[in-house]
């Protein structure tokens, strides 16, 4: 089951309301690349967050489940 969320509620749960999140333009390249798990609806992009929840958040962990590293 997917839970689709905005890039804006995804820069507020990965880094927090006083954290310093990547900008939606580099979290949107990243979801083309297929760098962060999620899609685009129409000209919006979402990030699939049970997917990314279940990469345990580290970026060193999805890219080595992902074979990248």
């Amino acid at each position: 089951m997917k839970e689709l969320i905005k890039i804006s509620e995804f820069q507020r749960r990965r880094w927090g309301e006083n954290g310093t999140p990547m900008c939606p333009q580099a979290i949107r390249m990243q979801l083309r690349n297929g760098q962060l798990p999620g899609e685009q609806i129409g000209k919006l992009w979402y990030v699939d967050w049970t997917a990314f929840s279940k990469s345990g958040s580290n970026d060193l962990v999805a890219m080595v489940l992902k074979g990248a590293a």
